[in-house]
């Protein structure tokens, strides 16, 4: 005789649990930085460096292929209710069972997302002293980082457009990426990394028309990159999604974190991409500040270097500012604060941290 289901499955059960013990931990290292410092080097490290392994695994982006299946997954999903929903016991343990998956679902993102934000500052950590910003400490890192790039512009490889184009691989993006953080680590003493894999996605023109150059995706472990970009975008981008992965989850962190990752790289093509990438935060910092200043510095920028930001342009201009991605702009700002952070305002305080880095350097 068949034994007849109950209406709290062991998976449900399971989920819950999982979920109020995740729940809890995550509450306390919202009260205690000192819990979430710890949670995050170990338990979550662990949870993070376990789904990326996962996502080595294949060859392909898992998030895009999740992405492509949807309407096949939410097919099935309609057909498994309609043939539950047949019977009351049926349809509410059903309605059980989906709110369980949500439930196991967000765990997952408060263990690899939510207890990262609630750590220690990456400036305390590396005991960077705060750095008020002023238009020289702008202008003056300003000229640095354009004389960096001007000097990297001519030597670095170009297309047969003339847009730098290092030929590299994911796997060797990742590889460099890795390298770097490691050194990083051992001399600040950041949690341990490993190595992972950034993945290209392939139809990054649907990302494109979203506003979205890369995104961490915790369940498949994996840092995906919108290839739609040129070079020197896509291998700044895998650094910041890279440096999410190994639990840095605040925005200027993350890109103040690819920024060091690639800018004391030994590998000038790394070099280039990084001091392009904060050129621009610099550049339209002083924009704000003193325009005439801004326009007298910039005016000796290399035009190599130009046709590299005419290139990420153009991609910005054929699918920005559309309906979407305003959308996307808002879901996302909404998403950081809710994670914790101080919306997409917040992707501006990497000038703060700059400054501090270049500050404690002198």
């Amino acid at each position: 005789m068949k034994k007849k289901k109950g209406i709290i499955s062991p998976f449900a059960s399971v989920s819950t649990l999982i979920f109020i013990i995740i729940g809890i931990v995550y509450f306390i290292s919202d009260i205690s930085v000192t819990f979430a410092d710890r949670i995050n080097s170990t338990v979550a490290q662990g949870f993070r460096r376990f789904m990326s392994g996962v996502g080595n695994l294949f060859p392909f982006s898992l998030f895009e292929l999740l992405v492509i299946l949807i309407p096949l997954i939410v097919f099935i999903v309609i057909r498994r209710a309609i043939k539950q929903f047949s019977s009351k016991t049926g349809r509410t343990r059903f309605v059980i069972n989906l709110a369980a998956f949500v439930l196991l679902i967000y765990s997952g993102h408060l263990l690899a997302l939510g207890v990262a934000h609630n750590t220690t500052s990456i400036s305390h950590k590396m005991g960077l002293n705060e750095t008020e910003v002023t238009e020289d400490n702008l202008s003056e890192t300003l000229i640095f980082l354009r004389d960096e790039i001007n000097s990297l512009a001519d030597s670095v490889p170009r297309n047969d457009e003339g847009v730098f184009d290092p030929g590299y691989s994911f796997d060797e993006i990742s590889e460099k990426v890795c390298d770097s953080y490691n050194t990083l680590a051992e001399i600040y003493g950041f949690n341990e990394g490993f190595d992972s894999s950034a993945k290209g996605v392939k139809n990054g023109w649907a990302m494109s028309y979203l506003g979205i150059s890369g995104i961490y995706t915790y369940p498949t472990g994996e840092a995906n990159v919108n290839t739609s970009y040129p070079a020197y975008v896509t291998i700044f981008t895998a650094a910041h999604e890279m440096s999410h992965q190994r639990g840095f989850l605040r925005e200027n962190e993350a890109n103040f974190l690819a920024f060091l990752i690639t800018f004391t790289s030994e590998d000038d093509n790394l070099r280039y991409s990084g001091a392009m990438n904060i050129y621009n935060y610099f550049a339209s910092a002083l924009y704000r500040t003193n325009k005439e200043l801004y326009y007298e510095i910039h005016s000796e920028f290399s035009p190599l270097a130009m046709t590299d930001i005419r290139a990420a342009n153009a991609v910005s201009e054929k699918y920005g500012d559309t309906i979407f991605e305003k959308i996307s702009d808002k879901i996302n700002d909404k998403y950081l604060q809710a994670s914790g952070s101080e919306g997409i305002i917040s992707y501006s305080r990497v000038v703060e941290l700059v400054l501090a880095y270049r500050n404690e350097g002198k």
